[in-house]
């Protein structure tokens, strides 16, 4: 189980990093991607309720550099562990 849940860490990562280098402008996608994914991590501590992930500095930083799916990775994390 923990290297199917590190693998699609790994995968997401993967998919952002193809996803940011694919786009002309980088930065703006990347700053894009950042904070879509530290507002839906907001979002879902404030209104999650019990699936929310907590603000801890390791989901913080998943957020910022995955962005949603990073969110979505820590939220199946929260419930399948």
């Amino acid at each position: 189980m923990e290297k199917t849940y590190l693998l699609l860490w790994g995968f997401a990562g993967l998919c952002m990093l193809l996803f940011y280098l694919r786009q002309r402008k980088r930065i703006r996608a990347f700053l894009l991607g950042s904070s879509a994914g530290i507002v839906s991590l907001f979002l879902l501590h404030l209104f999650g309720g019990s699936i929310a992930p907590t603000l801890s500095m390791v989901n913080i930083l998943l957020a910022v550099l995955l962005g949603v799916p990073g969110t979505l990775l820590s939220v199946l994390a929260e419930i399948v562990l």
